[in-house]
């Protein structure tokens, strides 16, 4: 270790230069500690909408639920500007919108034929 004011060299234990009596180890420096940091977390609706609405392709009710959540995990995440999940709440219920819409044109046309083969058209 070297003396800060003269340059002289002193062994790495010395509290005082050898050649001047300058002071040579500081006071110790309290460690610094960082903030403990808060991680954001999905929104449970989103999550909920996303799975509701792939689900949906199934069982076509669950595709209602994947649109009433992720209008719900929408309105959330709006309010609350820490929460994640917003492109899974868009998804979900984008996914029940569509999955919805075919189960309808599906169902229509499939009373259509139905009724086109029984002779009733």
């Amino acid at each position: 270790m070297y003396c800060p004011k003269c340059g002289a060299q002193n062994p790495d234990n010395s509290k005082f230069c050898g050649n001047c009596g300058t002071a040579l180890q500081t006071a110790p420096v309290a460690p610094v500690t960082a903030a403990p940091v808060e991680t954001a977390r999905n929104n449970s609706m989103a999550v909920a909408s996303l799975v509701m609405g792939i689900i949906g392709f199934f069982i076509n009710p669950l595709s209602i639920l994947a649109i009433i959540f992720g209008a719900i995990a929408l309105g959330q995440i709006a309010r609350d500007p820490k929460a994640k999940g917003k492109g899974m709440a868009t998804t979900g219920l984008v996914l029940g919108v569509v999955v919805a819409a075919f189960w309808i044109i599906a169902l229509f046309w499939l009373g259509s034929a139905l009724w086109w083969v029984s002779g009733r058209f």
